[in-house]
């Protein structure tokens, strides 16, 4: 029966299937094997094939005390090729969610969605435009600021094939995040500990899982990883409380989508968790105290344009 000391529509959404605490225990630990050590044995296996039989000179792979982009032991790897060999991990990821949810809760996928009979695509698309906006406003004042850091990097045809393969390949990787940190530990642990909980305990581990990315681990001071560490948690904190406000992950989806795919398209920089073919590039991503400020404001001002300007989809019933 669902907790009526829980209002919240979508963390309620729990309830309709097993909701047990051993079983999200259990869920979890099978949705991450499936993506690390099935999807992460399938990734790199591919890509290290791929570097060893490849015939060209350029690509290598490195010594056991050396890495190369995304922190792999491979060099000379076009950011193309590279892009597609990571995200192969992502289905697994997404197939983890579905056993999950089917079989310990037994319970439909969209409940980890919405509360409605559908998903709104509209409000995903609202979250998604209004998000990318934004960051184009944002990389277009930093450009006006300081234009002495940007570097014009635009290949048209390069340009043209990473367009598509970040539309095909970038959605359902920041989909499964949303669905296994917004959606399904999320309901879990807001359905037992409250919403807060809910918010709090999976921006944690979506702090966690970036913290080996490049940009991160090459920072040069402390100041720069805490506050890269205080960012990821200030951004997935965000994304679950933009979620328990909606009462649905169809926001969460759509921002998470443009962050990703704005960062990939526009600006890139060496240590970036993926280097790629984008419009600009800067020599490296150095990150400040200056960067929760900007974040904060920007998070804020999503906030008034999504709740209060814009009208949100009917529900459907």
């Amino acid at each position: 029966m669902p907790n009526t000391l829980i209002p919240n529509t979508f963390i309620q959404l729990a309830f309709q299937g097993k909701n047990q605490w051993w079983r999200y225990l259990l869920g979890s630990l099978l949705t991450l094997f499936c993506f690390q050590i099935v999807g992460g044995i399938v990734s790199i296996g591919l890509l290290i094939t791929y570097v060893l039989s490849d015939g060209n000179s350029t690509t290598a792979m490195l010594d056991a005390n050396s890495v190369g982009p995304a922190g792999l032991p491979v060099e000379g790897v076009a950011p193309l090729t590279l892009y597609v060999f990571l995200n192969l991990a992502f289905p697994f990821f997404l197939l983890g969610i579905y056993l999950a949810i089917k079989f310990f809760h037994g319970r439909s996928f969209r409940s980890l969605i919405t509360p409605a009979k559908q998903v709104s695509w509209k409000r995903v698309l609202q979250g998604f435009v209004v998000f990318f906006g934004l960051k184009v406003i944002e990389i277009f004042v930093s450009y006006l600021l300081a234009p002495e850091d940007f570097t014009l990097n635009f290949q048209p045809q390069t340009f043209g094939l990473f367009v598509g393969l970040v539309f095909l390949f970038t959605p359902l990787q920041t989909a499964t995040e949303e669905l296994f940190c917004r959606g399904y530990l999320l309901q879990g642990i807001g359905s037992k500990l409250g919403p807060w909980m809910g918010i709090l305990l999976p921006s944690l581990l979506f702090t966690l899982m970036h913290l080996l990315n490049p940009e991160v681990q090459t920072q040069e001071n402390w100041q720069g990883v805490t506050s890269l560490v205080l960012y990821y948690f200030m951004v997935g904190a965000f994304l679950g409380w933009l979620t328990v406000k909606d009462k649905t992950l169809e926001l969460a989806l759509g921002v998470h989508a443009a962050n990703n795919m704005a960062t990939f398209l526009l600006v890139t920089s060496p240590n970036s968790v993926i280097p790629s073919p984008a419009i600009f590039s800067v020599s490296e991503l150095k990150a400040d105290f200056s960067l929760l400020f900007i974040t904060a404001i920007f998070l804020w001002l999503f906030s008034v344009i999504v709740f209060r300007v814009m009208k949100q989809p009917a529900l459907a019933d």
